[in-house]
């Protein structure tokens, strides 16, 4: 026993056992904090990059029909926006007319009436996914986890709601994921569904479209807003069952969006279980209903990357305070959504759509921006009013900047070399993506004056500060958190990350010896995964933690101890070849929260 670890390791397995089984690579009963040597995270190979595409919720909600789809499907492609990467196509509530005895789902034909077919009781959906697919499209749909939809419980008053009896009225995917599934990507053959969890959150016994008799109650999985009475274990069930029957009848490319927005801790989870994440509760067409998408997501860097993607919902763009009067908040709400890899589903009527809207979304140094290979999430740095966020790209020494100005008055916003990562006194060149052309080069900083509402989005190439190490603060889409520290009860509230780049969980930043210093914060009996293909050497860093309990580190190359240490005692482990590195923490917590740790300066060398 070294560092007297077992005991701390024996009371932090019971404190956490009901994340157990949360990575899918844990046996039952088995520490979470022990090593696994995998990158447990999602499906890559179904979303590489985040999802592009269209929706027609924002433009029709559930007042839409074939028609409308197919002629904005048509749009995507004679606009040019398809071949740009727009290819998900995806109808959204209010296609499923009832549940049939046999447990099936019958199609609204009188929505879709290419789904009429001869001698069947449910309808098909191949005529209309096999027209998107002959477009070059993918097809996308809409459930949920609970036996009830959101628009039966949220739009009562409109139109295409299920039909029948309150059982026949039960179209979400409770008790039927496995039939669901079936149908929908097996015998309909769609590429892509968001499901909602609604079901589970909304239809409790007090509320009057309950009470009045016309559903059922359901006692809460969610409690909004209110993590420790939800119950978060049963919430990721759901979603694995349906995650496993996707993957079974869609294939390995079969896109999964979890819509929890942000509760139940489906920041830890979700990664594990769907391909994007909400972050949030929906999108209104306003100003302030953005800047909460927005804060809901830019510090969940931790959380993203290739086949796992943070989502603040779909773009509001063509919409109130995002619509043709309003270019610069238009321009600043898709600037966000780049920058922080969000996936880019549209939801304005494309069907001659005005061409200063499709120039906006289909510019094509934005779009690199969001779908760039690394799948870095941008990490945010904020002064008042204004939030710079860069983002770390492929390219070597290349990055792109988010300068955001969320006031109402003209400010300027600045980014520095050292939160660039590049070498001071170095020079960098600088492009404006908007305008598509390049600036004067730089040293040290880029200063630029906002306008109210605005944001500028830019791309610098410059030299690193230190070429012969990779900071983990620079390439977060390599780092999964594992195990978070937190249990249901101690769990941060909803759209608080509990691990962040170059910050403390409470958002101080990470500082070593009084000075700021960067790396990965989080809190103590946690596990990170680190993936390192095999690509590095060495990987150093200097732990600190916050209160005076005693905190142990371990390193851990393919499941081997490499390293252990103390706080403030610097490692320096061997990783050479190396699929996976696992950093944990421990310490007793008792009753409460751990404590805040940081493994500060991070980097692995070549």
């Amino acid at each position: 026993m070294r560092f007297g670890l077992m005991a701390n390791a024996a009371s932090v397995a019971a404190v956490l056992s009901l994340w157990s089984s949360s990575t899918g690579a844990l046996a039952a009963g088995q520490d979470p904090l022990s090593p696994t040597g995998r990158f447990s995270t999602y499906a890559t190979a179904a979303a590489p990059t985040p999802p592009m595409g269209w929706n027609p919720w924002n433009a029709f909600r559930t007042d839409v029909d074939e028609a409308k789809v197919r002629g904005s499907a048509l749009a995507l492609v004679d606009t040019g926006l398809a071949a740009k990467g727009y290819r998900y196509v995806n109808i959204d509530d209010g296609w499923a007319l009832r549940r049939l005895d046999d447990g099936t789902l019958r199609i609204r034909d009188s929505m879709f009436p290419s789904s009429k077919v001869a001698n069947s009781r449910t309808g098909s959906f191949k005529p209309f996914t096999n027209y998107l697919h002959g477009l070059g499209l993918k097809a996308g749909i809409y459930s949920d986890i609970g036996p009830n939809t959101c628009a039966q419980r949220w739009d009562a008053q409109s139109p295409n709601l299920p039909e029948g009896s309150v059982k026949e009225r039960q179209v979400g995917s409770f008790g039927h994921a496995a039939k669901d599934i079936e149908q929908i990507f097996g015998t309909w053959r769609f590429d892509y569904i968001k499901i909602d969890a609604c079901g589970v959150a909304d239809y409790t016994p007090d509320v009057e479209p309950v009470k009045s008799g016309r559903f059922a109650a359901f006692s809460p999985y969610i409690i909004r807003n209110d993590i420790p009475a939800s119950q978060p274990d049963k919430v990721e069930a759901l979603y694995a069952t349906l995650g496993d029957a996707i993957r079974q009848w869609g294939g390995p490319e079969a896109v999964l969006s979890i819509c929890a927005w942000g509760e139940a801790m489906a920041p830890l989870w979700a990664g594990n279980r769907g391909n994007l994440s909400r972050t949030s509760p929906d999108i209104e067409f306003n100003w302030a209903s953005m800047l909460t998408s927005i804060d809901s997501t830019v510090d969940g860097a931790l959380y993203a990357g290739p086949g796992h993607w943070n989502d603040p919902d779909m773009l509001a763009v063509g919409h109130g305070d995002f619509d043709l009067a309003h270019p610069d908040g238009a321009r600043a709400h898709v600037t966000m959504w780049a920058i922080m890899a969000a996936p880019l589903l549209l939801g304005f009527d494309l069907r001659g759509a005005p061409q200063p809207l499709v120039d906006l979304v289909g510019n094509p140094e934005m779009i690199a921006v969001d779908q760039d290979v690394a799948g870095n999430q941008g990490v945010p740095y904020r002064t008042g009013n204004t939030m710079t966020v860069v983002r770390t790209l492929a390219a070597p020494g290349a990055r792109a900047v988010a300068l955001f100005n969320r006031g109402d008055t003209a400010t300027s916003a600045t980014v520095t070399w050292a939160q660039l990562g590049f070498a001071p006194g170095s020079g960098a060149t600088v492009r404006d993506v908007w305008a598509r052309r390049p600036l004067e080069p730089a040293t040290d900083r880029v200063t630029m004056t906002l306008k109210p509402r605005s944001a500028m989005l830019l791309t610098l190439t410059g030299v690193p500060a230190d070429a012969s190490a990779t900071p983990l603060a620079e390439i977060p889409a390599r780092v999964h958190i594992a195990v978070d520290g937190l249990t249901p009860r101690t769990a941060l509230p909803r759209g608080k990350f509990p691990a962040r780049v170059n910050a403390m969980p409470d958002g101080a930043p990470i500082e070593r010896g009084g000075r700021p210093a960067s790396g990965i914060g989080l809190f103590a009996n946690s596990r990170v995964e680190v993936r390192a293909d095999g690509l590095f050497k060495r990987f150093k860093a200097i732990p600190i933690a916050t209160g005076n309990s005693p905190v142990r580190y371990r390193v851990y190359a393919d499941r081997a101890l490499v390293a252990e240490s103390a706080t403030g005692k610097a490692i320096d482990a061997d990783v050479r070849g190396a699929r996976v590195i696992e950093l944990v923490a421990l310490a007793s917590s008792g009753s409460g929260r751990p404590p805040m740790i940081a493994w500060s300066d991070a980097k692995l060398t070549r």
